[in-house]
């Protein structure tokens, strides 16, 4: 993408303005963006120049949690070829598929970095029905089990039959 204030060089800030429920972005290349006063970007260029310092701190979370045998492990992802000492060191995944090939291996520091390891927070409007009673079902399940322990059987039983009524939605 070009600088939309001198069409020339390569837009590396992007400023994005919100007054009263307008949305207003620019994109602009480092020159022209220093040249509007906005010097707070001219000390980097990219955000590249960031990353050295931000994934040497996030690199150290990892392999402070990693077992070593799991950092030293040969094993590649199938889909980018990335290894799980390249992740470590790097403190970033390198494709969703990631995600599955090394679940073990980044479950303890995704624990320790976020403090959970599902998605707490809305469910996008676009979600498929499925993945709402999925969610629901979640939540209905948690509930139950705090009923139980508080000993209000009758919320509990309540909570049950919910439960079962969603469970035979999501199995059609």
């Amino acid at each position: 993408m070009l600088c939309e204030k001198c069409g020339k060089n390569s837009a590396n800030t992007h400023l994005k303005q919100v007054i009263n429920g307008n949305v207003q972005e620019m994109h602009l290349c480092s020159e022209c963006a220093e040249e509007m006063g906005y010097g707070i970007f001219s000390g980097f260029n990219t955000f590249n120049d960031l990353m050295p310092s931000i994934s040497n701190f996030l690199g150290g979370l990892f392999t402070q949690t990693m077992p070593q045998q799991a950092i030293n492990s040969p094993k590649k992802c199938s889909f980018c070829g990335s290894s799980f000492e390249e992740i470590a060191q790097d403190a970033r995944v390198g494709c969703a598929n990631c995600y599955s090939e090394f679940y073990k291996q980044l479950l303890p520091s995704i624990q320790r970095i976020h403090g959970k390891t599902r998605h707490i927070g809305k469910i996008p409007a676009s979600a498929s029905n499925h993945l709402k009673l999925r969610h629901e079902l979640d939540d209905l399940k948690q509930k139950l089990n705090e009923a139980v322990a508080a000993q209000d059987y009758e919320n509990a039983a309540k909570i049950r039959d919910k439960i079962k009524e969603i469970e035979g939605q999501v199995n059609e």
